[in-house]
């Protein structure tokens, strides 16, 4: 019997989530027109991608994990001293992560979206890097978003075969307290059932839950879902199901935080860290992104994004979480090649000097372009523009 069974008794039992599971029905705030998002989407559509030059010895000091997908990595694998774990994250419209039935070696991943690389793409190939990564000392987590789909293009195949993983109301979250019709299980349970598979085949060390996956939020308006405290307790019970099932591998469970919000305010959107510490949340990542929210995609609410903001705020999350074992990581933003938010050195190394002596541990975003760079030459590696890194490994 499964070790998260004990936690899928007490929602049969009643003790949390009722066993026919909806999206709680609560009044939302007047909704107001995105003009924020629409100017983002524009500057989107007439800009490249173009990585962060700051050095790889910069980012990486103290404890370092980064977040990645396959085309981050050069081939042969290059050594990345100081790095403490990545996470193979898959984003937006997740596929491999929940569609995954079985090992077959020659099967393309899909997990190479955001990278310069396409070094690895295969099942195989993930099997081996996982094996070459961790033989450096590295963890290696799985990870995916709690997002599918949006008006503009078509969702996956496995989320079209569970249309009862609907999008919230102007979001692209998935509901996440939901049964599974054809699986006859909750959605907190197939992820946990969907990582000891993974596990299985390819001996990660972790599970990260990504963007959606903690509390209700969005880009739309980042207060529509303020009002949600009654959802606590089924959020932290969400994280029970699925910590059961990674610590049974010995493994650490990762989650994002929700948005960058003081721990006060993320409680009003569903989500009290404390609780999902005791849940066994091992690692919490607070969202720091002055320049992608702040200066991008959130400009209207800039103050509430920007790096002050992201002290204040920050501060309020690791009180949350003192005496807890629970360690907290913040986001060090390095550029989106998919959504073509920018990272300037100068801004990046602010944010690290203002953050470091608020939380323990860095969590590197995107990570692709700084460790592609490691497959070049020691002597211009750091001085190589994506375009090179491009060339040299055959995108």
């Amino acid at each position: 019997m499964p070790a998260w069974s004990s936690a899928r008794r007490r929602l049969r039992r009643g003790r949390a989530e009722p066993e026919v599971l909806s999206f709680p029905v609560h009044p939302l705030r007047e909704l107001r027109p995105p003009y924020h998002l629409m100017r983002a989407v524009w500057r989107r559509a007439f800009r490249s991608h173009r990585p962060s030059d700051l050095p790889f010895a910069e980012a990486v000091r103290g404890r370092t994990w980064a977040c990645t997908d396959l085309g981050a990595f050069p081939r042969p694998l290059p050594e990345f001293p100081g790095v403490d774990g990545v996470v193979i994250m898959e984003d937006r419209d997740p596929r491999f992560f929940l569609s995954y039935r079985g090992y077959a070696p020659d099967a393309e991943t899909g997990l190479n979206r955001h990278g310069p690389l396409r070094a690895w793409s295969t099942q195989q190939d993930l099997r081996v890097l996982v094996e070459q990564l961790r033989a450096q000392g590295i963890a290696v987590a799985i990870g995916c978003w709690n997002y599918g789909g949006w008006w503009v293009h078509r969702r996956p195949r496995w989320l079209r075969d569970h249309p009862e993983l609907a999008h919230l109301p102007f979001s692209t979250q998935l509901t996440p307290f939901v049964r599974l019709r054809r699986e006859g299980i909750t959605y907190a349970e197939y992820i946990a059932q969907q990582y000891a598979r993974l596990c299985g085949d390819f001996a990660f060390d972790g599970l990260m839950l990504g963007d959606g996956f903690c509390g209700f939020g969005g880009l739309w308006d980042p207060d529509l879902y303020r009002g949600q405290e009654a959802e606590v307790p089924r959020w932290t019970e969400f994280y029970r199901v699925v910590a059961a099932a990674v610590h049974l591998t010995r493994g650490v469970l990762l989650a994002y935080d929700l948005m960058g919000f003081p721990s006060a305010e993320a409680r009003e959107h569903g989500v009290d860290y404390r609780a999902l510490a005791d849940a066994g949340l091992d690692i919490l990542v607070y969202q720091s992104y002055p320049q992608a929210w702040g200066g991008f995609w959130l400009e209207t609410y800039r103050s509430r994004f920007d790096l002050a903001a992201n002290v204040a705020n920050l501060g309020t999350v690791a009180s949350a979480l003192a005496g807890q074992p629970a360690q907290l990581f913040y986001t060090v933003e390095l550029g989106d090649s998919v959504e073509r938010w920018r990272a300037e050195a100068d801004a990046t190394r602010e944010q690290m000097a203002r953050l470091d002596p608020l939380a323990p541990g860095r969590f590197l975003v995107w990570a692709n372009d700084l460790f592609a760079r490691r497959g070049v030459l020691p002597a211009e590696g750091e001085a190589q523009t994506g375009a090179a890194v491009s060339r040299a490994g055959g995108r």
